[in-house]
């Protein structure tokens, strides 16, 4: 048999997901894909970076799964070290299936009878928590119960999508070596991250441990609605959007933007949220420094009634993906990036911070993000 690491990527493709199959048995080809037609899953595979450096290979693998429930791909990145590439890659696949793809199999069969509701806007929503059957844990005792740590705070992330993938890590090497991470559907949010580095830091013996959990959460058919907008839509928008920014130079270009931005969208609230959103992702894109994870839409310019969660409203997400895609894709120039963070009042605070030398922009610690709406906003 051909040495892996000389194998054509259709042909490692293959060998991994049939390595899959025997981690995660029940699936049938499907082009070059793998159909777990009980779930209706669907997994795939692209490859990453690969690296080596004194005999030792890295491997980066991307794995995606799709079903008719997610509103984009469930995409899992995940790293493996080995003496050869093809060692590297297969302790990436068996990360994968043993910490996220058994999660996502699971939860689909097994809802859970436990339960969490989220609000938003007076409407609320019921999710259903699978039993927390599949954890990763080294180190010594049992480990973290991370799930215990973030319950109480999950429901104000969670909105109006039938699925919610929740991916909690805590690692704890003694020292000042921590690292903790909480992402909802893939996006890192920083005030949920906090969470975990408290449970760290409040404890009073400091061991070496690791603990991962991947947690799927579905919304009960009973509240669930379907969005009439899809990832893509608000992406084509977005990008619509970004180019009427980029000529903005003063007020008035600022106010025609706008103006032609309510025009080419079909939804109002839609048109609110690229004007509010768009400057501010870009803000953080290009500045990198540390955002909220906090919205507060206003009503008529009235006083402040509710906060939102980013993750509780889909189009932040689609618009951050699709401000991502437009300055890597069209690279605009200094001057058309500045037209755009002109609308961005955290780049406002940020620069003038930074002005005054009083903090670096990464240690920035800003506040939540106020946009103003009518009685017409609906929260998707």
């Amino acid at each position: 048999m051909p040495d892996f690491d000389t194998l054509q990527p259709e042909e490692q493709r293959k060998i991994l997901l049939e390595l899959v199959l025997e981690y995660c048995p029940g699936a049938v080809w499907e082009g070059d894909m793998l159909h777990y037609t009980g779930q209706a899953l669907r997994v795939g595979l692209e490859f990453g970076q690969v690296s080596s450096r004194q005999n030792r290979f890295s491997a980066q693998l991307l794995f995606i799964l799709k079903h008719d429930w997610f509103d984009e791909d469930l995409v899992e990145s995940c790293a493996g070290l080995g003496n050869s590439i093809e060692e590297a890659m297969k302790i990436c696949t068996a990360e994968f299936c043993g910490s996220v793809l058994n999660s996502v199999l699971y939860a689909l069969e097994h809802p859970g009878t436990e339960t969490v509701s989220a609000e938003i806007i007076h409407q609320k929503y019921l999710f259903h928590v699978p039993e927390r059957k599949i954890r990763l844990h080294k180190g010594k005792g049992e480990g973290a119960d991370l799930w215990s740590i973030v319950r109480d705070k999950i429901p104000e992330y969670l909105g109006t999508k039938r699925v919610y993938w929740i991916k909690l890590y805590s690692a704890d090497m003694g020292g000042n070596k921590q690292f903790c991470e909480a992402r909802i559907n893939g996006t890192l949010y920083p005030d949920l991250t906090d969470l975990l580095y408290q449970e760290i830091y409040s404890r009073k013996e400091r061991q070496t441990n690791i603990d991962k959990l991947f947690l799927v959460l579905i919304q009960d058919e009973k509240t669930y609605q379907p969005c009439p907008f899809t990832k893509q839509n608000v992406g084509d928008l977005a990008f619509l959007a970004l180019n009427k920014m980029t000529e903005i130079t003063d007020e008035v270009s600022r106010q025609k933007a706008y103006e032609e931005i309510h025009k080419f969208c079909p939804d109002y609230s839609i048109a609110v949220e690229l004007i509010a959103f768009l400057p501010e992702i870009a803000a953080q894109l290009v500045v990198n420094f540390r955002d909220n994870d906090g919205l507060i839409p206003v009503f008529d310019y009235g006083k402040p009634e509710f906060e939102l969660k980013k993750s509780q409203v889909r189009s932040y997400g689609y618009m951050a993906d699709a401000a991502e895609q437009y300055l890597r894709k069209y690279n605009p120039s200094r001057d058309e990036v500045y037209n755009l963070l002109r609308s961005s009042g955290k780049f406002e605070t940020i620069f003038r911070a930074m002005q005054d030398d009083a903090v670096k922009a990464q240690n920035l610690r800003l506040s939540q993000l106020v946009y103003f709406v009518s009685q017409d906003y609906h929260v998707w």
